[in-house]
């Protein structure tokens, strides 16, 4: 909790050095065409807008607005064969590999405070996040999420760099089995916050809510994926992205391949004037993940969460987070499947906030187990399942 609270005062300091003077003033937008391989720059309106070559068709893009100079993740897909990720100037110059020897890049977000960069691998059969660092090469990367269940699109995601949260749209063949989940950015407290949800396409967060394409349109709702609201009905959305000081949403129509934009409550509809076949993802140059409102990040949590284990099934570690709204004596337990006690991972007064805590079952049988946390009134008990 400590190290949490540092880390949220560390990204304060550096965020808001830069909030007086960042403005986004560009838009990035690729272009995943087998043949022309470009990622367009423009102005918020669509003006004064220039191509960048690519050596492989581009799919997804993040821009580093926090350095000097600013710089570009693209995420490259040919048609045949691996995958990679480069970094390269706003104006496409110098151009260096960061990941490579990955499979279908779909979506890329970054972590600036933390120099992290998060990817998402869109297979069909095996979808995967991972993070690694964003200034290597091939540095220090770890899988956070894995799905390995046939039928599945890992579309988009979207980062909440404050909370360290990450949000994430799967698409199955019906909307029953199509989701928006979100996790942890080390991939803990995995959970289902929407389940049906027709076609989701990409999301985005900004100030205490999340954004998303779907067969209804463009929507909106807050971080638990309650109070859904469409906010432009009928909208055909690939690529999203949040415009923070204009307060607009931008999207890539995927029924015209135009670019097209909103406030964040919807009204204002416009359309840039320029047309290219086979847009895909987009993002502009200065979105700080919602970290323009701080007071919010050290609220309590207004309920009690106990998350999903993750992973699960696991072998041998798992971890388990929770939040609590109040302070009060907890205790964290592990019973087996006969109701006998097996471990106990906390037993103390802890005050309001987040937990997480790592279950090591080396010592223990295969099988299923719970666990349990007991907070005042509150009580509540998961499964987990150990194969070894």
């Amino acid at each position: 909790m400590q190290k949490h609270l540092l880390y949220l005062l560390f990204v304060i300091i550096i965020i808001s050095e830069l909030l007086s003077a960042q403005e986004a003033s560009k838009i990035y937008y690729t272009q995943y065409h087998e043949y022309q391989n470009k990622v367009y720059q423009a102005d918020l309106d669509g003006s004064n807008e220039i191509a960048l070559d690519m050596p492989i068709r581009p799919k997804s893009i993040a821009v580093d607005w926090l350095s000097s100079p600013q710089k570009l993740y693209i995420g490259l897909v040919p048609s045949t064969g691996n995958s990679k990720i480069i970094r390269c100037n706003i104006d496409g110059s110098e151009q260096e590999d960061v990941i490579t020897e990955i499979r279908k890049v779909n979506d890329i977000e970054l972590d600036l405070v933390a120099r992290k960069i998060y990817w998402a691998q869109n297979t069909y059969d095996d979808d995967k996040i991972f993070k690694a660092d964003m200034d290597g090469l091939n540095s220090s990367i770890q899988v956070i999420f894995s799905d390995t269940l046939p039928g599945k699109e890992l579309w988009g995601f979207a980062l909440d760099v404050l909370n360290q949260t990450i949000w994430f749209t799967q698409r199955g063949g019906t909307s029953y089995s199509s989701f928006i989940k979100r996790m942890s950015t080390s991939g803990s407290a995995l959970t289902i916050i929407m389940n049906p949800v027709s076609n989701p396409h990409d999301i985005e967060y900004y100030d205490g809510k999340i954004y998303w394409g779907d067969n209804n349109g463009l929507n909106k709702a807050n971080l638990n994926g309650t109070n859904k609201t469409v906010i432009v009905e009928g909208a055909k959305i690939d690529g999203l992205a949040i415009d923070a000081n204009n307060q607009k949403v931008y999207w890539i129509d995927y029924s015209s391949y135009y670019v097209k934009y909103a406030n964040l409550d919807g009204s204002g509809v416009a359309v840039h004037p320029n047309y290219h076949s086979l847009l895909s993802m987009i993002d502009t140059d200065y979105n700080p993940s919602g970290v323009t409102n701080v007071t919010e990040s050290f609220t309590e949590p207004d309920y009690f969460i106990l998350f999903d284990n993750y992973p699960n099934p696991f072998n041998p570690s798992t971890r388990i987070s929770w939040q609590s709204p109040l302070g009060s004596w907890q205790t964290f337990k592990v019973y087996d499947l006969l109701g006998r006690e097996v471990a106990t991972l906390v037993d103390e007064y802890k005050p309001a906030g987040s937990y997480e805590v790592e279950f090591d079952a080396s010592r223990l049988a295969n099988g299923i187990y719970f666990y349990q946390l007991k907070a005042g009134s509150f009580i509540q008990t998961k499964k987990m399942l150990l194969i070894k």
